[in-house]
């Protein structure tokens, strides 16, 4: 019997747009074992946040509640509300509009609050010098009503310590991805644009994914395949500042695809040049599909695939290294074909969805104890 059944576990999320953050996928498979196991799960989730709809159907309650992002009180009232409604066994937030109010919420209350982030959201940022000191200053004084941190990378959790927080309190869920999933939507059927060998990268248009690295290797890649197509797919902020590779002929941009494992699946190599530490959801759905990938050394992952034989690692910010392995690959079909398999196959055997879910229910069972 689940020593948990009959008791309540609330989510909480500040996201809102029409993609899921890379803790909400890891939510998702955690959700759909709590609710098997007659645990009565509740999301507070802004009413058309992204989450809504998956959780939703996978038999969670929701409450809809979009957390302020401009007054960390007024939300905080309102999920102290919640709490003492409800009664919790365990509350979860990620971000740090949800993280910060149900810390305040939980004061005083029996309920064991979980702070979720992943590889590259520690530490708390704001808009400038004053409000990134704000922010810090903040978590700091409230970090000791947390009982546990949550990250998907050992370098977040290593950061983690560095900053003061005792190791015992962290636990690393290392990402999963449901590779049938994966696989089943890839199948999709849907135009491709290009014509001749593509490459390229989909997922979010954000700073962070240097995906200016790959306009500036595009000259390089069509010089010694001129037939090639760089295809960029995805909504964003860093979308204007890529307007410029895509008006001169260096990129395609191509909006937001119907399914991103669909696109990615037509790809001869995938491309993720981030610039910054992170584990991209579309990564671990081009290792899934078998896809060869190109990506940047940086934190999250560097340590996700090995180097040579199941990804390509350059440098961060390295047009000319980028160029040169993207078209290694081209060159050589059967190395990225062998690439891709070993990617699938470390995808099977060390991130699977359900290892996500199983070290989730260990973390609230052992909170719940």
């Amino acid at each position: 019997m689940c020593p948990l059944r009959n008791s309540t576990v609330l989510f909480v999320t500040s996201r809102v747009g029409h993609t899921l953050s890379r803790v909400e996928r890891r939510w998702l498979p955690l959700m759909e074992a709590l609710v098997a196991g007659q645990v009565r799960v509740m999301l507070v989730a802004a009413p058309a946040g992204p989450l809504v709809a998956p959780a939703r159907a996978l038999g969670v309650t929701i409450a809809p509640y979009r957390v302020d992002r401009f007054n960390i009180w007024i939300s905080r009232n309102r999920l102290r509300a919640y709490l003492r409604r409800h009664e919790p066994t365990v509350a979860l937030a990620a971000g740090y509009h949800a993280d910060i109010p149900l810390r305040l919420a939980a004061r005083e209350l029996p309920v064991k609050v979980v702070s979720a982030t992943h590889c590259g959201g520690w530490r708390y940022s704001g808009v400038g010098p004053i409000t990134t000191w704000g922010r810090r200053r903040l978590e700091r004084r409230t970090r000791s009503r947390v009982d546990a941190f949550v990250v998907d990378c050992r370098d977040a959790a290593e950061a983690m310590i560095a900053d003061g927080i005792s190791s015992d309190r962290i636990t690393v869920v290392a990402p999963g991805i449901d590779t049938g999933a994966v696989t089943r939507e890839a199948a999709l059927a849907f135009e491709m644009p290009g014509t001749g060998p593509r490459v390229g990268y989909a997922g979010a248009l954000e700073r962070s994914r240097g995906l200016g690295t790959l306009a500036a290797a595009a000259p390089a890649i069509r010089a010694r395949h001129p037939e090639v197509s760089v295809l960029v797919a995805g909504e964003g902020p860093a979308r204007l500042g890529l307007l410029p590779a895509a008006l001169d002929g260096r990129i395609e941009l191509v909006g937001r695809p119907e399914s991103v494992p669909a696109f990615l699946s037509a790809l001869d190599v995938c491309v993720f040049p981030s610039s910054e530490p992170g584990i991209p959801t579309p990564l671990l759905e081009a290792a899934a599909l078998g896809r060869p990938i190109v990506a940047c050394d940086v934190p999250g992952i560097s340590g996700l695939l090995a180097d040579g034989t199941e990804i390509v690692l350059v440098p961060r910010g390295n047009a000319p290294a980028l160029a040169e392995a993207i078209i290694g690959l081209l060159d050589d079909p059967e190395r990225a074909t062998k690439l891709g398999r070993a990617a699938r196959m470390r995808m099977l055997d060390d991130y699977p969805a359900a290892a996500v879910a199983r070290h989730g229910l260990e973390l609230i069972r052992s909170l719940s104890a």
